[in-house]
């Protein structure tokens, strides 16, 4: 093996975290493509259970940082990849980069019925107090800068969690959405919100297209059966 390509590989370690919520189980169809998830050289896996969202997060973007990864890459147990996906993700070398997918409930415009892209830009209610916007306006293929990607399926550079310990921020994931404070954010976007603080962008690979896993399969034609 050439110098170059050792050093290659360590550049592209990656730490892959699927968190799994109760009853701690994944679909065949998850399992399978998973199975054929194309994957760097070096790679490890981690199942991450029985922590909140924002904690099993930050707990899985630490043991990136202490084990020598290069890049942590969540795929979480309601998202099914694409073959490729990872590897596209990687290839684009950005700080923090998201496949696409699109939300589980539907959005009732008349009579037609949508599953809007899960990624959002910053905006304002009628009451001027802020909210978040789905992103429409984009070609499939595309990558497109947004305020907010979930983490279903984002690939992480650690240079990321390292300025935001520069920074002093120790808890990279926050979740602080609750009925007493409805402004508050998912773990997701609490995170997105501070990269963004610190000088990174969030951006969004619309060609890499998961499936979204419910009791039915949305995808970017909407919802199908789930047999």
């Amino acid at each position: 093996m050439f110098s170059w390509e050792i050093v290659r590989q360590r550049n592209d370690r990656t730490l892959i975290a699927t968190l799994v919520a109760p009853p701690l189980l994944v679909s065949i169809d998850w399992a399978y493509a998973f199975t054929m998830l194309e994957k760097p050289a070096l790679w490890d896996f981690e199942r991450v259970t029985g922590l909140p969202w924002g904690e099993g997060r930050t707990q899985a973007a630490y043991d990136c940082l202490n084990r020598g990864y290069q890049w942590l890459f969540f795929l979480d147990s309601d998202n099914i990849a694409p073959q490729g996906g990872l590897m596209r993700l990687l290839s684009h070398r950005l700080p923090i980069v998201s496949a696409l997918y699109h939300q589980k409930f539907p959005t009732w415009t008349g009579l037609e019925v949508k599953y809007l892209p899960c990624m959002f830009h910053e905006g304002r209610d009628d009451k001027g107090n802020p909210r978040t916007v789905e992103v429409t306006d984009f070609q499939y293929g595309q990558l497109v800068e947004v305020a907010y990607a979930p983490a279903g399926c984002l690939l992480i550079h650690r240079s990321v969690f390292e300025r935001m310990l520069a920074s002093g921020i120790k808890r990279f994931f926050e979740w602080t959405l609750t009925a007493e404070n409805p402004q508050g954010r998912s773990e997701d976007f609490d995170l997105c919100t501070k990269a963004r603080s610190i000088g990174f962008k969030v951006m969004v690979d619309t060609g890499i297209q998961c499936i979204h896993e419910a009791q039915a399969k949305v995808d970017i034609k909407g919802l199908s059966s789930k047999i």
